[in-house]
């Protein structure tokens, strides 16, 4: 399987949001990147490696249910491995990475990349290549891991088969998985949203306090999950902003 990701496919970094820039950096620099959801609500986070499959031919890597900034670091020490030879194979265990706690490798299913690797179908375009799951020990019944190695609609009833019932889009004219303005600080969970705007043309923004002017497409699914708050504000006519305010109250009128 050839790889026909931003970076492979020639595609123009001008013709990049700031996002898929960084990722698209990262792979170079570094040879992946790590994309990460947080934990909202009740809807555990998540995140996966892009790059592995770019740089190494080897299927790229995704962790659920942990705090988020472990399962960062361990990705990116499952990367390392895989840079030093390792092969992630269905059924490999692997004991030196979750503080001496295996790891079990373990396909996924094509049938969930659409809810839990957005990010990843816009990297690597019509060739996605596979997802290896890193399955850590339960020890309590938590709901937390899902068993990503079965098809979705074969998986046992759980919040991980209630996605797109928990992520429905209340924005109008904005399906969950379309993609819209976000500060960079946003996109990457550095800040809360602290602005939406509804654009004249439609088009929905989030933004951050800073007054930076850096801005990246991101999907609403991502900022829904991340800021379930901004579900507030979708019922801002267009041409209308809302905003927080230094007390932490908001404001609302039509755009100048």
């Amino acid at each position: 399987m050839n790889c026909d990701c931003l970076l492979c496919s020639g595609s123009d970094p001008a013709g990049m949001d700031e996002y898929e820039r960084d990722i698209a950096w990262h792979v170079e620099s570094h040879g992946w990147s790590v994309v990460a959801l947080p934990w909202e609500g009740e809807l555990p986070g998540w995140v996966y490696s892009l790059g592995l499959w770019h740089t190494m031919r080897m299927p790229e890597v995704c962790m659920v249910g942990l705090r988020v900034a472990d399962m960062h670091h361990w990705v990116n020490l499952v990367g390392e491995r895989v840079r030093a030879g390792l092969e992630l194979r269905p059924d490999t265990v692997i004991d030196d990475v979750l503080d001496g706690y295996p790891l079990v490798v373990r396909p996924v299913h094509p049938s969930w990349y659409v809810d839990l690797f957005a990010f990843g179908l816009n990297f690597y375009g019509r060739l996605v290549p596979p997802v290896m799951q890193l399955v850590w020990p339960e020890l309590r019944s938590a709901d937390r891991q899902p068993s990503l190695w079965l098809p979705k609609d074969d998986h046992p009833p759980s919040l991980w088969t209630r996605l797109d019932d928990l992520m429905d889009s209340p924005f109008p004219g904005a399906p969950i998985d379309s993609l819209v303005v976000g500060s960079r600080q946003v996109i990457d969970g550095l800040a809360p949203v602290a602005a939406v705007v509804h654009g004249t043309d439609g088009s929905w923004c989030f933004l951050d306090s800073s007054g930076r002017p850096e801005v990246g497409l991101v999907h609403l699914r991502h900022v829904v999950a991340g800021y379930p708050y901004v579900c507030d504000f979708a019922d801002l006519p267009v041409g209308h902003a809302a905003w927080q305010e230094s007390d932490g109250n908001w404001s609302r009128s039509r755009l100048e």
